[in-house]
């Protein structure tokens, strides 16, 4: 398995903390419903553990499934959960979502950051995963790509911190790919002392630029309610619907999220 983390994973939370500040109580919110099922919640791609700890924090004694195959990042995911006293109830998986078991009943299910890495039939089979197993008012949690695939975004810096005499920054870019609706994503990480670069990494991966319509698109034909949540967030939730009403909640489902 390629960690395609393995360079980014100092410079993650660098991001990530600023990232998820101000959509924290969204995320709680959609999660809360879970303390009356007490089924699990699953963290989809965990990497530090940023939102692991935002939910054991806000959802008190519900089990939580962090799946992450990067192993930089499962270092960091099992130092976040035993220094917030949250081993007992967060089970650590090193692998994918298409290659782990999943409990029959979920209290909830995140998976941000993740959408983009789905091949269109992989996306498919979450989409039907959560209508047949999400818990009856529990809600999952994804998000948008963020830049389209249409035009080139130049880097912009999402995230810095200084560490002693170092700076450490993280930028991120795009560029639209070959294949239509794809972008090739350009994570940098870099350090400097002096205003000079002593370290710098590179990485780009293929990016399937999903936008939140083509999400409630899918989701709604799958049997799912979409809201959103944020400009980049949606909730998805099961409905329990006929053919005819999921026609007509496909055609309205750009309205509602």
């Amino acid at each position: 398995m390629t960690d395609n983390y393995g360079e980014a994973a100092e410079f993650y939370d660098i991001a990530g903390r600023p990232y998820w500040k101000p959509r924290a109580a969204a995320l709680t919110k959609a999660m809360s419903p879970a303390t009356q099922t007490n089924t699990p919640i699953v963290d989809v791609g965990a990497g530090t553990g940023l939102v692991v700890e935002i939910i054991g924090a806000a959802v008190a004694e519900v089990p939580i499934i962090a799946i992450e195959p990067s192993p930089a990042m499962r270092a960091a995911l099992a130092c976040r959960v035993q220094s917030n006293a949250l081993a007992p109830r967060v089970t650590i998986i090193a692998s994918t979502l298409e290659d782990t078991a999943l409990p029959d009943r979920l209290g909830g299910l995140i998976a941000c950051g993740v959408l983009g890495y789905l091949a269109p039939d992989d996306r498919h089979r979450l989409w039907r995963l959560l209508a047949d197993r999400l818990a009856p008012g529990c809600r999952a949690v994804v998000d948008s790509a963020p830049f389209p695939a249409t035009r080139t975004v130049r880097p912009i810096r999402v995230g810095v911190a200084r560490f002693g005499v170092r700076q450490h920054e993280i930028w991120l870019s795009s560029r639209p790919a070959a294949i239509p609706g794809q972008i090739e994503l350009t994570t940098t990480c870099r350090v400097l002392q002096d205003g000079r670069t002593v370290r710098e990494t590179v990485n780009t991966v293929q990016w399937c630029a999903l936008d939140m319509r083509t999400i409630a698109e899918e989701a709604t034909a799958a049997g799912l309610t979409c809201r959103r949540a944020g400009w980049d967030l949606a909730t998805l939730s099961a409905a329990a619907i006929g053919p005819l009403d999921a026609q007509r909640s496909a055609a309205a489902a750009s309205t509602k999220c």
